[in-house]
């Protein structure tokens, strides 16, 4: 098994776990909006991601309803960690101080890019 096939193998268990605990949204924010996202990211610059993305897609696809997907795609406003692990008041309370360091407004673009490839990916 490959690192790659045990790490996307590992990241679907844990937001299967995310989801009995915490509910769809929380699951779909880690895999999709952090996991899937940052794989998509370094996939761009390394064959090995690139070719292993299709089956993370698939497992995502596998594991959750178009509906539910859907409605997380259209649903979110923010992606990475602290996305889905903070509320509204908390996060902007961390960005006001600082915590998320200076804003990359590139990065943020690449990513929006990067998440309209993962909803094609994932609802075609």
């Amino acid at each position: 098994m490959s690192d790659f096939h045990r790490i996307r193998i590992e990241q679907c268990d844990a937001a299967r776990g995310i989801r009995k605990r915490f509910g769809t949204e929380k699951a779909l924010g880690y895999l999709i909006g952090e996991k899937l996202l940052n794989f998509a990211r370094v996939s761009e610059s390394d064959l090995d991601f690139a070719a292993e993305l299709p089956a993370f897609v698939a497992r995502v696809r596998e594991d959750f309803e178009p509906h539910e997907l859907r409605t997380y795609l259209d649903e979110a406003r923010r992606v990475g960690a602290a996305a889905h692990t903070l509320n509204e008041t908390q996060y902007e309370s961390a960005r006001e101080a600082g915590m998320f360091g200076e804003e990359d407004v590139v990065r943020g673009a690449e990513d929006v890019l990067r998440m309209g490839r993962i909803r094609e990916l994932l609802l075609e």
